[in-house]
């Protein structure tokens, strides 16, 4: 069968990438041949669509008034992607697409085209995308659930956005027009990961018999069940939704127990001056980690910590600690309690609460 297997990101950038990259490398395995289609961008992996690939735009970076205007266009409904895209289906000649995460950067105007030659559709869901113009379900430090069936507007007054009335504005839109014109509705089936995820997108909106569950899957790595040097140890971005206040907390608590914290994100460098500022000599940032460099950090680790306070979905750290052998201390949140079985893979503690 040939696949094409749609990403906004072609590099490991956070857990759907990785998730992503095996989910190619397996497919090929089993003999089938597995094209891309994603952004251009310095950090990508090789691949031989990369000529059908959008031009990179970061969303991120500081632009001018007509940078912000075309970035802006390109959100709502990308002319390049769709067209890029057609050219690459009709090289290519799928017998399916399978979406991951496809808003903002390349956009769902890629739908049409896919639909308009009438290839069969899936997209694995990775966050709450289809539901909150943030993605996320969880604004100014608290779970929200404001926009469910359809009640986008409530992203522009919150500032749900990078907190910038302009930029949820923009987000509100594209949240809108993508339902009027029924984009995703032409996907065949959506993927949910966890059971959470997609009892809170039937919820919010969505018909249950469109949504599928398939757990994540992850490679097996060496067993590292016999082995620690002592610390617990966090992977993932440094922000606040993914608990690292609460972890903080803990460590005040703990002082006796040394956590390890490997990841970037926005928050890196005020959570390091506030643990400076609190005297936490037992946490220790030691940046972004992959590959041989991840795995050695999670072999020293007694366990695992994920303290999210957002919803999770089916978090990839806790399926990589599950199969090195190392438990997992976790949130209540989201999908996790469908992973971590108290106190046989690990400890379930209340979100936010960090004893």
């Amino acid at each position: 069968m040939k696949i094409l297997q749609v990403n906004k990101f072609f590099y490991v950038r956070g857990g759907s990438e990785r998730y992503f990259f095996d989910l190619c490398g397996l497919l090929e395995q089993r003999g089938h041949t597995v094209h891309h289609f994603s952004m251009k961008h310095p950090r990508n992996q090789a691949s031989m669509d990369q000529g059908y690939f959008v031009s990179e735009v970061d969303l991120n970076a500081p632009m001018d008034v007509r940078c912000k205007v075309r970035a802006a266009t390109r959100i709502l409904y990308s002319r390049e992607a769709k067209s890029k895209i057609g050219a690459l289906l009709d090289a290519a000649r799928p017998d399916i697409v399978h979406f991951h995460n496809i808003s903002r950067q390349i956009s769902p105007s890629i739908i049409d085209a896919i639909a308009r030659r009438g290839i069969p559709m899936v997209q694995t869901l990775h966050d709450a995308s289809l539901v909150c113009p943030a993605h996320t379900l969880f604004v100014n430090g608290e779970l929200c659930e404001a926009c469910k069936h359809g009640a986008f507007w409530h992203v522009i007054p919150k500032r749900c956005i990078d907190g910038s009335r302009a930029s949820s504005a923009l987000g509100a839109s594209e949240a809108y027009l993508h339902a009027w014109l029924r984009l995703y509705r032409k996907i065949g089936k959506l993927i949910a990961p966890s059971l959470f995820l997609k009892s809170k997108v039937e919820a919010l909106g969505w018909t249950a018999s469109r949504i599928v569950h398939l757990p994540y899957f992850v490679p097996l790595g060496p067993d590292h069940s016999a082995r620690n040097q002592g610390y617990v140890l966090f992977m993932g971005r440094i922000t606040t939704e993914k608990g690292v206040t609460t972890l903080l907390e803990a460590a005040a608590i703990c002082q006796a127990v040394e956590f390890v914290l490997a990841g970037e994100g926005p928050d890196l460098d005020g959570f390091k001056h506030l643990a400076r500022r609190r005297g936490l000599t037992n946490i220790r940032f030691v940046g972004y980690a992959q590959g041989s460099s991840l795995e050695r950090l999670r072999e020293g680790a007694l366990g695992v910590i994920v303290p999210s306070l957002w919803y999770e979905n089916l978090p990839l750290t806790i399926l990589e600690a599950f199969a090195s052998g190392k438990p997992v201390v976790a949130a209540d949140s989201g999908g996790i309690p469908e992973l971590v079985k108290e106190g046989t893979t690990g400890y379930l503690f209340e979100r936010g609460v960090p004893v």
